[in-house]
């Protein structure tokens, strides 16, 4: 685990933001620990096939995400026991007026997102190891 002091005024956990390098599948990521799960990758206008936010949720009830605030597609990444359970693929962005779609699973010790597609792009399947390597 690496953490970053930024300088200026805090957004997530005292001013610093803790970044991680996953493996799913075959595939290697950076994601950003999220310490506000109300936010997670809310309102970032851009974001790289290798990026993404992992949430550490260590938690046997049910787990739903939605899109609110988002401004680019999604997959959400249930993981249980560094297995992939459950993708949920190119989740769009909440519409203004309308209720938002929820992204529900039973379970999960880590949800991630990355960039809408990239699960299909990159051959990421549910039944996958997942690994946090740092």
């Amino acid at each position: 685990m690496y953490t970053i002091d930024l300088g200026f005024p805090p957004r997530y956990n005292n001013n610093e933001i803790t970044f991680h390098l996953i493996k799913l599948g075959d595939n290697l990521f950076v994601v950003q620990e999220c310490f506000n799960f109300q936010e997670g990758l809310s309102k970032r206008k851009k974001l790289f096939e290798h990026e993404g936010m992992i949430f550490n949720i260590n938690n046997d009830n049910p787990i739903t995400f939605h899109m609110k605030d988002a401004l680019l597609p999604l997959d959400i990444i249930f993981i249980k026991n560094g297995i992939i359970e459950k993708i949920f693929h190119n989740c769009p962005p909440c519409k203004k007026g309308e209720p938002c779609k929820k992204y529900t699973h039973p379970s999960a010790d880590v949800v991630v997102e990355i960039l809408g597609g990239t699960c299909k792009k990159k051959n990421i399947k549910e039944g996958l190891k997942y690994k946090k390597i740092f």
